[in-house]
């Protein structure tokens, strides 16, 4: 039975990690197009991916000389959204970790 939590919650996991990675890049995506940064689609995948979360770390770090030029209030509301999204992903992955410990303590 152990066997069966920890895969399920393998996959929670990943679908929580998934998640979270893509509402990452698009908000980084919006943000830097609110800022009139140059590629933002390349900003959003750099700080999306990486290692230790390093590319969002640069990219906050490259916002700061950007302020905001202009941003409707769809994109407001679209960047309320993936911030909301973020953390249920988020939750997913702590719940899919959770799983994993509890179906190793079966396994035992």
């Amino acid at each position: 039975m152990g066997i069966y939590i920890i895969a399920a919650g393998a996959a929670v996991f990943l679908v929580g990690g998934v998640f979270s990675t893509y509402q990452l890049y698009k908000l980084v995506q919006t943000d830097a197009t609110c800022r009139g940064i140059k590629s933002p689609r390349l900003w959003g995948a750099l700080a999306a991916g990486g290692n230790n979360q390093s590319g969002i770390v640069l990219y906050l770090i490259y916002r700061r000389r950007y302020p905001i030029i202009s941003i409707t209030s769809e994109q407001q509301t679209f960047m309320d959204k993936c911030k909301k999204k973020i953390a249920v992903g988020l939750m997913f992955l702590v719940v899919g970790i959770a799983a994993c410990i509890w179906g190793a303590v079966f396994l035992e």
